[in-house]
């Protein structure tokens, strides 16, 4: 019996593991890009600090960060 049961649930199981293996690979991607976001984040203080960029040209690109930063959350 427990046979069967095998056989008529191996395609459920089958489905099971690659939805789980691509809801990993969304999850790690999201990670990245978080991670990517924060350090551009840093990098745009470190230019406001110095000088490089105006306080509004850090406002609109911390705007748009923070905004992908948000997106990412959800």
């Amino acid at each position: 019996m427990f046979f069967v049961d095998d056989l008529i649930m191996s395609p459920f199981k089958g489905f099971l593991f690659i939805a789980r293996e691509v809801a990993k690979a969304v999850e790690q991607e999201a990670e990245q890009e978080r991670t990517e976001v924060m350090s551009q984040l840093a990098l745009l203080h470190s230019k406001v600090e110095k000088g490089e960029i105006t306080d509004d040209e850090f406002d609109e690109l911390e705007t748009e960060l923070l905004d992908r930063l948000e997106q990412l959350g959800r």
